[in-house]
């Protein structure tokens, strides 16, 4: 690296004038900057490669994963993101040194990696995703709750009463000492009773972090803060755990949250219908292979479909969900003149709804 010439580098591959030598001595580079990100977040805790024998492999792999989105080329050829990242810092700094078009390239690399990251944590674990989402949510609408970052960490704190300027406990002496950052972390073992004495499925989020942080802030010896990650795994491990026993007992009592997320679905419905309807608007009513009467009795009918996916009854006969709009129909009448059209619609109104349902899940 220390041999390369950085800046004609850039130029060049912005230019699209490069050679195969030089477009290969940069991707090198820019794999090596983002396999030390990530080699840095497995450092800092975080489980990025997972746990098996080739995890330097897998790193390496992941790494190039990060950046390739970063070489894609348009219909000209060209590198675009890359033009549009560096040609208008080379045109503000025509004479930029190596070392700071370096910083340049480590601040568009790691910025494109964590970006890639968090996608792949997504698809990987949307249980994971779904549970620092719910979280960063409640502190960001909380005034008690405050997150800060060390490290390449999140931390999250309750302020409890203390009034918070500055959310960096380094750059604040008052907030550091009620932090107590001298002090050793919380045992995990410590922290998970912790959880377990406050944690009920009927409660918000918010209000399970006010009181877990309120029973950590009895715990002197240690800080007064923790990590977003331990909070994660406080609450897959809990809820796993509660949800084993529920199904085991046979106990499905509703919850505020189920009752929250239930809404989410329904509203997912509404969703799937309102593209549905403009399918049956522009395929069927505007061709006239359905009338305005029958086509609402479709809607009414395939509404009722996503309903009886929701409820698990994935297995209800379409006949019956049109024959209870359409009391007269028979089975013989609905394999001729119903079955082609109303089956394909509910399977595409199935297809899109349960697309949103792994979103949400």
């Amino acid at each position: 690296m220390n041999n390369l010439n950085l800046r004609q580098l850039v130029v060049s591959i912005c230019a699209g004038n490069f050679s195969h030598t030089e477009l290969i001595q940069f991707i090198h580079l820019v794999q090596k900057i983002s396999l030390s990100y990530l080699k840095f977040q497995e450092i800092l805790g975080k489980r990025i490669a997972g746990e098996r024998m080739e995890a330097d492999v897998e790193l390496e792999d992941l790494a190039l994963d990060c950046i390739a989105e970063l070489f894609s080329r348009d219909a000209s050829d060209q590198f675009t993101q890359l033009k549009r990242y560096f040609e208008p810092k080379l045109e503000e700094e025509p004479g930029i040194s190596d070392g700071d078009m370096l910083i340049l390239i480590r601040r568009l690399v790691i910025r494109k990696t964590k970006q890639e990251l968090s996608r792949i944590f997504r698809e990987r674990d949307p249980e994971g995703a779904k549970i620092v989402r719910n979280i960063k949510v409640t502190v960001r609408n909380s005034d008690k709750l405050h997150l800060f970052k060390e490290m390449g960490r999140d931390f999250i704190f309750h302020s409890n009463g203390l009034i918070v300027d500055e959310t960096n406990p380094h750059a604040n002496p008052i907030l550091g000492s009620y932090l107590r950052c001298d002090c050793p972390p919380i045992p995990d073992d410590l922290l998970l009773s912790a959880f377990i004495d406050v944690y009920d499925p009927a409660k918000s989020v918010s209000i399970l972090m006010k009181q877990l942080f309120e029973k950590i802030h009895g715990y002197e010896e240690y800080q007064n803060y923790i990590s977003l990650d331990s909070i994660v795994k406080l609450v897959r491990h809990v809820k796993f755990d509660l949800f084993k026993e529920r199904l085991v007992a046979g106990d499905f009592t509703p919850t505020p949250q189920d009752h929250l997320e239930s809404k989410e679905i329904e509203g997912y419905v509404d969703v799937v219908m309102g593209s549905l309807e403009e399918k049956i608007q522009s395929q069927y009513l505007k061709t006239g292979k359905l009338s305005a009467e029958k086509s609402a009795i479709y809607r009414q009918a395939l509404r009722d479909v996503l309903f009886d996916l929701i409820q698990k009854k994935d297995s209800s006969s379409y006949f019956r969900n049109l024959k209870y709009y359409i009391p007269e129909l028979t089975q013989q009448e609905y394999r001729q003149q119903e079955r082609s059209v109303f089956e394909y619609l509910a399977k595409v109104a199935k297809r899109e709804f349960r697309k949103h349902l792994k979103e949400l899940l």
